[in-house]
């Protein structure tokens, strides 16, 4: 088939790399793009997701793992540490992994660890959180920071040499729908035309093809209701800097702030909401709290929702095309890839007629409506820390901003800790647990009442023992097989002014 991507940046060249590397040769892609337009940048982490298309788990790799952290400023990433979330502020951390006994229930490791040491040492029931408690590299999931500029045009770089892909530098200006609903065609600048059989937007939040084929838009304001973005970005002060593989998730007076380590500087921003403080308002907090002055590189309007359809005749949206679930916990490229892939492995066939069924549609349209919704549940219930010390913050914690999922969950951790059990799909429900702790809503009393209620102390404290005690060497043993580029980039002696390591 010929495959049209509209719109570079990283959700485009990452959809057109994994498409004719998945089916070599099947399909030809051409991939349009406007470089007067750019990129909205403004996030800098990922998931493991990421972590499995560089190191080749879902096809051919595009490089070794060196050769894309170099190119992209890279650095570990094993969690996010939140700050201030909770009524009694203070930090949890969040890794990106699940406790070691994630698939029982209950929970051995998990529920031995919050009823031992409390809920904000939850972590240790993880390999990463072992790995972050001891300071050093060695888990076996991670994921990265990056410049996320530079990843769109790494994944471009690498297909340079490839005779399935056609690059058009050019600007849409009118998107042809013939009378069956297809997209029949594309204009561009300078009287050009593009035809295709199938199309991905990826034209981030003008979503222009989607637009032109009459999608709605599904919107979760009601529950993420912040709805700017006040990215900047900081350099390293000192000469010598202790690079963490964590992002930071400050929360402060209308939103939160992220902080991102790269090689070469600091990513951070500001996501807030717009009715209860200004973008001066948003920058003069900033500055007060870094006591430095910043120079945003811009001001972000986003609404946080999804499609009605993310597949609708000959056209899939991904990206902020598709949907934007605000940064929080990085599920952009993570969902970017999770929707190629399942349509690369479940949806795409050889032919437009076969890959064109409304069965397909629909299946395909299902499943990423219950992944992003799934999102919106998992990131409201890190608003659910009773802080009430702002007009925000009051107005997150009342009943009317929590979804009907996170009322259920917020019910059930009086009296039950929530398992995989409990979710429609457990390939990250693991996360809810993290934050639930850090924020104090499962407790140690309720995490030592399971135990005893199961009579599973013992065998809880044995289970954990021997995995504490055994994952030192494990991670020290990791470690010789990590790059000695990937260790010095996180660990430590960063030098200025040239900003080079050693």
């Amino acid at each position: 088939m010929n495959i049209v991507v509209c719109g570079g940046g990283t959700a485009g060249w990452i959809a057109a790399y994994m498409l004719v590397t998945a089916h070599p040769g099947r399909h030809n892609v051409t991939v349009i793009e406007s470089t007067e337009i750019g990129i909205v940048g403004a996030g800098e982490g990922s998931t493991g997701a990421l972590t499995n298309v560089i190191k080749g788990y879902y096809m051919k790799p595009p490089s070794d793992e060196k050769t894309f952290m170099s190119k992209t400023n890279a650095t570990y990433k094993y969690g996010i540490n939140h700050v201030n979330w909770g009524k009694e502020k203070g930090s949890y951390f969040a890794p990106l992994d699940g406790s070691f006994t994630k698939q029982l229930s209950p929970n051995l490791g998990f529920n031995h660890v919050v009823a031992t040491y409390g809920g904000k040492k939850a972590y240790l029931s993880s390999e990463i959180g072992q790995a972050y408690e001891l300071g050093k590299m060695g888990a076996t999931n991670y994921s990265y920071h990056f410049d996320a500029f530079k990843v769109g045009a790494y994944f471009k770089e690498c297909l340079e040499d490839n005779p399935n892909i056609t690059h058009i530098d050019s600007k849409i200006l009118d998107v042809i729908v013939s009378s069956s609903g297809n997209i029949e065609k594309l204009y561009l600048e300078d009287e050009k035309e593009v035809s295709g059989d199938f199309f991905i937007d990826c034209t981030g939040f003008s979503r222009l093809l989607m637009t032109k084929l009459g999608v709605g838009w599904h919107s979760y304001k009601k529950y993420l209701p912040v709805d700017r973005g006040m990215p900047f970005l900081l350099d390293y002060e000192n000469d010598q800097v202790d690079i963490k593989p964590m992002t930071t998730a400050h929360a402060l007076s209308a939103g939160w702030m992220w902080q991102i380590p790269l090689q070469n500087r600091m990513g951070c921003g500001y996501v807030y909401n717009s009715d209860f403080i200004s973008e001066e308002g948003a920058q003069a907090e900033i500055e007060k709290l870094l006591k430095r002055k910043i120079t945003p590189i811009r001001h972000l309007k986003f609404e946080s929702g999804r499609l009605e359809s993310l597949w609708k005749n000959n056209c899939m949206a991904t990206g902020l095309a598709g949907a934007f679930n605000e940064p929080l916990e990085a599920t952009s490229i993570h969902s970017t890839i999770y929707q190629i892939t399942t349509f690369i492995f479940n949806h795409l066939t050889d032919s437009v007629e076969t890959t064109l069924t409304e069965e397909n549609i629909q299946g395909y349209n299902r499943e990423m409506r219950d992944l992003y919704d799934g999102y919106k549940d998992f990131l409201n219930v890190h608003y659910q820390g009773g802080r009430d010390d702002t007009e925000f913050w009051r107005h997150m914690n009342s009943e009317e901003t929590q979804t009907d999922f996170v009322k259920e969950i917020l019910v059930r951790v009086k009296s039950k800790i929530p398992t995989s059990f409990n979710f429609e799909s457990d390939s990250y429900s693991f996360l809810w647990n993290w934050v639930l702790a850090g924020l104090g809503l499962i407790t140690p009393e309720l995490a030592k009442k399971e135990l005893e209620m199961f009579n599973m102390e013992e065998d809880a404290k044995h289970r954990y023992d021997t995995f504490s005690n055994g994952i030192t060497g494990f991670i020290e043993s990791r470690r010789s097989s990590i790059p000695d580029f990937a260790l010095r980039a996180n660990h430590l002696t960063y030098h200025g002014p040239d900003k080079t390591f050693y």
